[in-house]
């Protein structure tokens, strides 16, 4: 009774110092998540890599990050979340210390199958600690620095990848998390109280961490690498089945073992028994309903972050830190959102903020599509973004708590790894869809965009494709050429560039105008949150 009652003291006498300890966990894992990608080109020419070969660095990362995130949620309930955040820390440290290392992709490949067991580790653990430590009024404030921490970090990483990567060695992009995780597991063991959800009294349940981590996989996998295998007929020398694609046979096998998943949890309730997931937490219209949401913005959002950086680097030819500066504008919105948030919060409702944040969102995006243009420069571009990262913060935090406002805390760790889990798969999904939309457009706006230009038909033809195939970088290296390199006069050269520059340009916009559907269709769906009463202090 009096460990309790101190532990208890503890929660109310720490609890800010336990929030930072959090925010400073899950924008370790959050960063990482961005941070390669910009860093990945250099890599490549380090430990030379094919482009699969990198590809598979993110690609592995995100698989195992989101298989996962439902079992060590569960996990963390059973456990105790303080020991399972700094067991995860621990493994994520000892997989950047091993990426640092690494000299071949086996090597590397097996160090970001560590990361991402810590990161899965890590997220859900955050989310249900502060879901179970802060209410009311502080809880407002909690979400909005728990959100607008993660939605920072997220266009942060970029930046630090390139800053990284240019000035010192991408070794740094892994080795920067060690001082960081160590003062987390230092911070953590000083003042992170030890919380603990619903307990597994028949044992684990090993048939749905099965079931459920070879749904996800195939389904993460089959969402991620659509495009490259082909959706339905397979590109290039990829492996067929019945002489097609194989991402068809993953997404209905995935969805098969996904959806025995939740059978068989729904038994194990029924039952009594250990679960992984509580199905019963659907019945909440918040947390259905929010997850439906927030897989919807994920699918908007991944959408822009995949196409701006082309935009910056292939069409302005920005270097890969200025091009991580601007993006890091974003951040900067969020940030000033989770300041703002938790006052507007109190004087309306948490469902207000989160209509608000998702219509400013839209906007951004909108704005976007209006004025994105080879010839307008950077102004309205990072104008956009902090009226975007504005939005993103406010809708983000509140979004969560919207999520997990009737979530007993004992379930917090299965409402927080669902809500994550539906994220990573709306963020995989954006990606999917934007891509395939993105390159269904190069496909109809780059071809005949060099008639009259002079070119032989095979040269015309070859410039074109290259633009499709390499989704716009070959005219960043045109751009950078000597035109008697080319056996181009600079007039031609300059032709050449402004008429593929502006082709390019609008399949971007068009692109970022059905994700700003997307966007919208998010923005309305919020309304469905309000109820009659919805103030947050009640």
């Amino acid at each position: 009774m009096t460990d309790t009652k101190t532990a208890q003291q503890q929660t109310v006498k720490h609890k800010w110092w336990a929030l930072a300890i959090l925010a400073l966990s899950v924008s370790l894992v959050v960063i990482d998540g961005t941070i390669v990608n910009v860093s990945l080109p250099v890599i490549m020419k380090d430990l030379k890599l094919s482009f699969t070969d990198a590809e598979w660095i993110i690609t592995l990362y995100s698989l195992i990050f989101s298989s996962l995130l439902i079992t060590m949620g569960r996990i963390a309930d059973n456990f105790g979340r303080k020991k399972m955040l700094i067991t995860g820390i621990v493994i994520f440290l000892v997989g950047s210390i091993m990426a640092s290392f690494s000299k071949d992709i086996t090597f590397m490949l097996a160090a970001r199958t560590m990361q991402g067991i810590g990161g899965a580790t890590v997220l859900p653990t955050t989310l249900s600690a502060v879901n179970a430590l802060f209410f009311g009024k502080d809880r407002i404030v909690a979400f909005a620095v728990w959100g607008s921490v993660i939605s920072g970090m997220a266009a942060i990483g970029p930046l630090l990848g390139g800053y990284f990567t240019t000035y010192m060695t991408w070794h740094w992009i892994f080795w920067i998390n060690l001082p960081i995780g160590l003062f987390i597991i230092l911070a953590a063991l000083k003042f992170l109280p030890e919380t603990y959800g619903e307990k597994m009294t028949n044992g684990f349940d090993f048939i749905g961490f099965i079931l459920s981590t070879i749904g996800l996989i195939l389904l993460v996998f089959g969402i991620i690498e659509g495009r490259n295998y082909g959706w339905w007929h397979v590109k290039g020398d990829h492996p067929t089945l019945f002489n097609l694609s194989i991402i068809p046979t993953l997404l209905v096998v995935g969805a098969i073992f996904f959806a025995l998943f939740l059978v068989w949890e729904a038994h194990l309730s029924k039952t009594n028994k250990s679960h992984l997931l509580d199905l019963s937490l659907f019945k909440f219209k918040s947390f259905s309903l929010g997850n439906t949401i927030a897989g919807i913005v994920a699918i908007g959002e991944s959408g822009l972050l995949f196409l701006l950086p082309l935009f910056l680097q292939n069409i302005l030819t920005l270097s890969p830190i200025k091009s991580g500066a601007i993006l890091a504008m974003m951040g900067l919105g969020a940030f000033l959102a989770g300041g703002m948030a938790s006052f507007i919060v109190e004087k309306t409702s948490a469902s207000f903020v989160v209509s608000l944040g998702l219509f400013l969102e839209t906007l951004g995006f909108f704005g976007f599509f209006k004025t994105v243009d080879p010839n307008n420069g950077l102004t309205w571009i990072i104008v956009w973004l902090i009226v975007y990262g504005i939005g993103l913060g406010f809708a983000s935090a509140q979004l969560t708590s919207i999520v997990l406002k009737d979530v007993p805390p004992a379930q917090s760790g299965q409402g927080s790894s669902i809500q994550s889990t539906v994220r990573q798969i709306g963020s995989a999904l954006g990606i999917a869809i934007i891509g395939t939309v993105f390159g269904l457009q190069l496909q109809h706006d780059i071809p005949n965009t060099l008639d009259n230009v002079g070119l032989p038909t095979q040269v015309q033809h070859s410039l074109e494709s290259s633009v499709i195939d390499s989704a716009g970088s070959s005219i960043r290296v045109l751009k950078q050429s000597n035109p008697e390199t080319l056996h181009l006069t600079k007039l031609i050269q300059d032709n050449i560039v402004t008429k593929l520059d502006h082709n390019f340009t609008n399949s971007v916009v068009k692109t970022i105008g059905i994700a700003s559907i997307i966007m919208f269709i998010s923005f309305i769906l919020t309304f469905g949150l309000y109820k009659r009463k919805d103030k947050a202090t009640e």
